[in-house]
């Protein structure tokens, strides 16, 4: 069950040998009465530290434990662009864009609105904007030549 309150209480209970190597046990005590084991990798554990108001989880029974709950940092510029709701189709005009700009190059177009406009087309396709339209064949299609010089 997923709790918030102070801590009030840390104490050190001694180690145990896991599978990710030693970790040490602590007793954590909240304002709200719950008690807890709270098993750490790290010997000067930080995630229960007391005065601090903490969410955890909490599972009662013989041998109460108690957990931090994660909280993903919030703001930044990096989850801006995660929680951006165009974040998909601003991966598919990057990669169209190359695309484009390699299609160009090969058929001999080298304008930069060359390059755009068939990276828009390439964009419509991937993202279905225009589902059922055909895509314009404005290049020629380069003929591969069995003309080997060696």
């Amino acid at each position: 069950m997923q709790k918030k309150s102070k801590v009030t209480n840390v104490q050190s209970n001694g180690t145990w040998e896991g599978s990710y190597g030693t970790m040490y046990k602590f007793e954590v005590s909240f304002e709200n009465g719950d008690t807890g084991e709270y098993s750490s990798k790290s010997k000067d554990q930080n995630k229960f530290v007391i005065g601090h108001q903490t969410e955890y989880e909490f599972t009662d029974g013989k041998y109460p434990k108690v957990k931090p709950v994660y909280n993903p940092p919030s703001g930044g510029s990096f989850n801006k662009f995660n929680n951006d709701p165009n974040r998909q189709k601003m991966i598919v005009k990057q990669s169209s864009l190359k695309v484009a700009s390699d299609l160009c190059i090969a058929n001999n177009k080298t304008d930069l609105n060359s390059v755009f406009k068939m990276a828009d087309q390439i964009v419509a396709w991937v993202m279905d904007d225009k589902a059922g339209q055909p895509v314009s064949q404005e290049f020629t299609k380069v003929e591969e030549s069995n003309d080997l010089p060696f």
